[in-house]
């Protein structure tokens, strides 16, 4: 139970929406040159030259490296609604645009499949969906 993590799967016409979405908003979507997930043409490969780099960098010049790694993952399923509409605002987004998204997201209802048998439905306040375009763009 303690490693129990829900999945919300985007329907195939969501996908392909998101994807129209991203495609008219590609202004709006920016993000560190360091992040590397979630861009075309970048990935671990990139991430783990970068980080080999500096390591290398700073022993030959007599320093000792520390690093540290955080698993984010199950970030994505507290992410509170209200905040990404606020920070979505504040990055200027079309209103439009997060008009849709509020409506998206306040009328996601859901219900859990246990060993065949389904929950009641219930509404999720938190999280975004799974396997969608993220919102990974937006500074927290």
């Amino acid at each position: 139970m303690s490693n129990y993590r829900a999945i919300t799967i985007s329907p195939v016409i969501s996908k392909l929406f998101e994807i129209v979405i991203l495609n008219v908003c590609q202004d709006y979507l920016t993000s560190e040159d360091l992040q590397f997930g979630f861009k075309p043409g970048i990935g671990y490969a990139e991430a783990i030259y970068t980080l080999r780099t500096a390591v290398d960098y700073f022993n030959a010049g007599g320093s000792t490296v520390f690093a540290a790694s955080l698993d984010i993952s199950k970030a994505y399923d507290k992410v509170n609604h209200f905040r990404l509409f606020s920070l979505l605002i504040k990055a200027r987004f079309p209103k439009w645009l997060i008009d849709i998204y509020i409506c998206w997201y306040e009328k996601l209802v859901v219900r859990v499949r246990w060993n065949g048998s389904y929950s009641y439905e219930f509404n999720v306040k938190s999280g975004v969906r799974q396997f969608c375009i993220r919102l990974n763009f937006i500074k927290y």
